[in-house]
C-alpha cells in the first residue's frame, strides 16, 4: 500500500512472508528478529498484552528486562518508521494503516478468494528461528504450519473451482503445484491422475501414478493406498475420456431476483405519505439490504415520473462528482436543453462541453462568483427536471461533500420553475452511521428546519418474512418462516441472497440445511460492518463467536484480561452497530462470518482461554472438551470427554455416552497411549445396548 490513509498516516505493508520488512511506497525498512516476531504476532493473533509478548521474546531474561528491551524494541521501531505502527500502552495491537501480507492469505482463503491467496507464496518469517524463545518458536512453527494448511486448501479449492469451468488445464497447474506444497499426499496424486485422465491423456495419468508410486517406494519405502491402486487400474482399462460438459447453472425464479411485493413497510409508507403531502424530503436510512431503495423506487414510482440517482464508492473525495454525474444523466434525456448565455458559461465549469464559442469563464475569485455558479446549476436542474414528480438520491454516505452542500441550497431555497412548472421532491437513501460528519450535520439542518424526515428502517419481522416468503412462489417456503428469521435477521437483501444460493446449490428441495455457508456477497457487505468497529469490540465479537451459548461479561473480561468497564462500552459499541442484541449475535449470519473471519491461531489460543476459564465455572465436561479439541489441546480435552460420557450414563443417554468414549479412546491411540485407550473402550462394552 502506497497511499496514505485517510488520517494522514502513512500507509505501510507489513511483509512477512518471506523475508520480513516493512514497505512504505518504494522504502523499505528490514525488521530484526524481535522486532518482526512481534509485528508477527499481532498481526495473526490480534491484540496482546505487551509485557506478556516481551515473556516469549526474551525468554531467557529477568521481567525488568524483558519489559526495557521491549519498550526499546517500539522506540526504535516508531523512529524507522516516523509513525505509531503499533499502538497501546498495556495491550498492543498494530495500527490499522498497517497491512499485512500473512493476514491477506488468511482473509483470502476465508472469503473463497483462493486465486488471490496462492499469489502471496513464502515461509513466515522466511529463514528467522527463536531457538532461545521456545514458546514464541513453538508458535511460529505451528503458524507456519497453518499458512501451508491454508495454501493447500486454496490450491485444492481454486483446481477444483477451474475444473468445474472447464479450464482443466488450469486444474492441472494447481494439482502440480498443490504436490509441490505436499508430495506425499496421495489424495492429490490422484486429483492430478484423474484430471490427466479427464483431459484425454491417460499416459499422462498413468505416469503421475508411477511418479507416486516411486517416490512412495524411495522416501518412505512403502506402497500407495488401495484407493490410488485402485484409481490406476481403473485409469488403465478405460478408454481416453473427454472433457465433461459443464453442467449449467439452474434457473433462478423472478420472483427471487425481484420479490413481487414489498411486505412489512406499511408504518414507513404512511409516514412517507405524510412527508410527501407536506412538502418534506424523505431521508431513509438504515443497514445495508434493509430495503430502502426498493421502498424509494416504490414510493416514487406511486407518485409519477420519477428519475433515479446512485451515488457511488469512490466519489466521496472527488468535488462535484455525484452532481456531475446526475446532470449528464439529465441532458441524456433532454440533450440541447435551451439556456441562457450566462448559464451556459457557468455550467462549462464542470461540463466543458457545454462552454459556447467565448470558452469556459475565468476562474471563481470571490463569494459573487460562487454564488452566480450555484444559481445557473439549480436553473439547469429545475429546467431538466420541470416534469419530473421525483428524485430518487440512493446511498448518500458516498456523495461527495460538494454535491451535498449544492442539494441542500436547493432544498432550503423551495425555488419554484417558471409559470405551470413543478419542482420535484427528494428522497433520500443512506446507510445508517456511515455518513459523514458533515452530511449527517446538513441532515439534521433540514429536519430541525422542518424541510425533511427521517425514517429508519429496521429488519423485517417474523410475520413480514413469512409474507415475503409466500410471495416467492417457492413450494415449501413458507414452512421455512423461523429459520429464514434466525439466519438472516429478517434483512430483505440477506433473505433473497440466501435462497438464491440454496437454489442454486439444491439445499433448498431438502428443507432448511443444518448449515448454510454465507454468499461472497453478504461476507462481503458484512464484513464492512465489521470494519467500521473498533479493535477491541472485534475481539469481543470474535470471542462471542467462539464461546457461542456460553458467552457471557464476566467470562469475556477474564478470558480478553479486560476490564469490566472498557468491556461494556464494547458491548455498546456492538449494539449501537446492530451486531449485538444484548450479549447475543442479532442474527446467524452475523455469527458466521464473525466465526469465519477468526485467524486461525487466534481462535485456538482464545479455545484454550476459554477451556480454563470454563472450567474454573464447572461448565459441562463436553463443552470443556470440545473448546480444548478446537485449542488443539487433545490430551487435556480427554478427562473432560470420559467425564461427559459418565454423565451421559448415569442419565442414561447410552448411545451419547459411547460415542464419547469412542471419541476419548481415539485421541488417546492417536497420542500413543493404546493401553488407556483400551480400558476406556472396555468401559462402552459395559455400558447397556451400546
Amino acid at each position: 500500500m502506497t497511499e496514505d490513509d485517510v488520517s494522514g498516516t502513512p500507509g505501510f505493508r507489513l511483509e512477512l512472508l518471506g523475508e520480513a520488512r516493512l514497505r512504505s511506497g518504494n522504502a523499505l525498512i528490514p525488521l530484526e528478529r524481535r522486532t518482526a516476531g512481534v509485528l508477527a504476532w499481532l498481526a495473526l493473533e490480534g491484540p496482546h498484552p505487551k509485557y506478556r509478548l516481551a515473556g516469549l521474546l526474551w525468554a531467557e531474561s529477568s521481567e525488568t528486562t524483558a519489559r526495557n528491551n521491549m519498550r526499546q524494541l517500539l522506540r526504535r521501531l516508531r523512529l524507522a518508521s516516523g509513525t505509531e505502527l503499533v499502538q497501546g500502552a498495556d495491550v498492543l495491537s498494530l495500527c490499522e494503516s498497517v497491512v499485512a501480507d500473512a493476514s491477506e492469505l488468511q482473509a483470502h482463503v476465508l472469503a473463497g478468494r483462493h486465486a488471490q491467496a496462492l499469489e502471496l507464496d513464502g515461509v513466515l518469517l522466511g529463514a528467522l528461528e527463536y531457538e532461545d524463545c521456545t514458546e514464541f518458536q513453538a508458535w511460529l512453527e505451528g503458524a507456519r504450519e497453518r499458512l501451508d494448511k491454508l495454501r493447500r486448501r486454496a490450491a485444492a479449492l481454486e483446481s477444483e473451482a477451474r475444473e468445474r469451468k472447464g479450464d482443466l488445464s488450469g486444474a492441472l497447474a494447481l494439482a502440480e503445484r498443490l504436490l509441490g506444497m505436499d508430495p506425499y499426499s496421495e489424495e492429490a496424486w490422484r486429483r492430478l491422475m484423474r484430471l490427466h485422465y479427464v483431459a484425454g491423456d491417460k499416459l499422462a495419468a498413468l505416469n503421475a501414478f508411477e511418479r507416486c508410486r516411486r517416490l512412495l517406494r524411495e522416501e518412505l519405502d512403502t506402497t500407495p493406498l488401495p484407493e490410488t491402486m485402485a484409481l490406476a487400474r481403473e485409469i488403465e482399462r478405460g478408454p481416453a475420456a473427454s472433457k465433461p460438459a459443464t453442467p449449467p447453472k439452474p434457473k433462478l425464479p423472478l420472483s427471487v431476483l425481484r420479490p413481487p411485493v414489498l411486505v412489512g413497510r406499511e408504518r414507513e409508507w404512511a409516514r412517507m405519505e405524510a412527508a410527501w403531502d407536506a412538502g418534506q424530503t424523505i431521508f431513509l436510512a438504515g443497514e445495508p439490504g434493509v430495503g430502502k431503495t426498493r421502498l424509494a423506487h416504490d414510493f416514487a414510482a406511486s407518485r409519477g415520473t420519477h428519475f433515479m440517482l446512485e451515488a457511488r464508492p469512490g466519489e466521496l473525495n472527488v468535488p462535484y462528482a455525484s452532481h456531475v454525474r446526475l446532470m449528464r444523466q439529465l441532458l441524456s434525456k433532454v440533450p440541447d436543453p435551451k439556456l441562457e448565455p450566462w448559464v451556459r458559461r457557468e455550467l462549462a465549469r464542470l461540463l466543458p462541453d457545454m462552454a459556447g464559442p467565448e470558452g469556459p469563464p475565468p476562474p471563481m475569485t470571490d463569494e459573487a462568483d460562487r454564488s452566480r455558479f450555484l444559481e445557473a446549476h439549480c436553473q439547469l436542474i429545475y429546467q431538466l427536471c420541470s416534469g419530473v414528480d421525483a428524485l430518487v438520491a440512493d446511498d448518500l454516505q458516498f456523495m461527495d461533500s460538494a454535491t451535498a452542500e449544492f442539494a441542500v441550497l436547493m432544498l432550503s431555497r423551495r425555488h419554484a420553475p417558471g409559470p405551470g412548472g413543478r419542482f420535484p421532491r427528494f428522497i433520500d437513501t443512506y446507510r445508517r452511521d456511515e455518513l459523514s460528519p458533515e452530511a449527517a450535520a446538513r441532515v439534521q439542518q433540514l429536519v430541525v428546519a422542518g424541510l425533511a424526515v427521517v425514517i429508519e428502517l429496521e429488519p423485517l419481522g417474523q410475520d413480514a418474512v413469512g409474507a415475503l416468503l409466500g410471495s416467492l412462489d417457492l413450494p415449501g417456503a413458507e414452512r421455512l418462516v423461523r429459520d429464514v428469521t434466525r439466519h438472516t435477521g429478517g434483512n430483505p437483501l440477506f433473505i433473497t441472497e440466501t435462497l438464491k444460493d440454496l437454489l442454486e446449490t439444491g439445499g433448498l428441495e431438502r428443507g432448511w440445511p443444518e448449515h448454510v455457508t454465507p454468499s461472497v456477497r453478504l461476507r462481503q457487505l458484512i464484513q464492512q460492518r465489521l470494519e467500521r468497529l473498533s479493535p477491541p469490540a472485534v475481539q469481543v465479537a470474535r470471542l462471542a463467536a467462539l464461546a457461542r451459548t456460553n458467552f457471557g461479561l464476566e467470562l469475556a473480561s477474564e478470558v480478553l484480561e479486560m476490564p469490566a468497564l472498557a468491556l461494556a462500552t464494547h458491548v455498546a459499541e456492538l449494539e449501537a452497530a446492530q451486531i449485538f442484541r444484548g450479549e447475543r449475535f442479532t442474527h446467524d449470519l452475523l455469527f458466521e462470518v464473525v466465526r469465519q473471519g477468526v485467524p486461525r491461531s487466534l481462535e485456538a489460543l482464545l479455545h484454550r482461554r476459554l477451556a480454563v476459564a470454563l472450567e474454573q465455572r464447572k461448565a459441562p465436561p463436553a463443552v470443556v472438551a470440545q473448546h480444548w479439541l478446537e485449542g488443539n489441546e487433545p490430551r487435556r480435552a480427554v478427562p473432560f470427554l470420559i467425564a461427559a460420557a459418565q454423565a451421559e450414563a448415569s442419565a442414561l443417554r447410552h448411545l451419547e455416552a459411547a460415542v464419547l468414549y469412542h471419541r476419548a479412546a481415539a485421541l488417546l491411540e492417536e497420542m500413543g497411549n493404546s493401553e488407556e485407550a483400551a480400558r476406556v473402550r472396555a468401559r462402552v462394552r459395559g455400558i447397556p445396548s451400546a
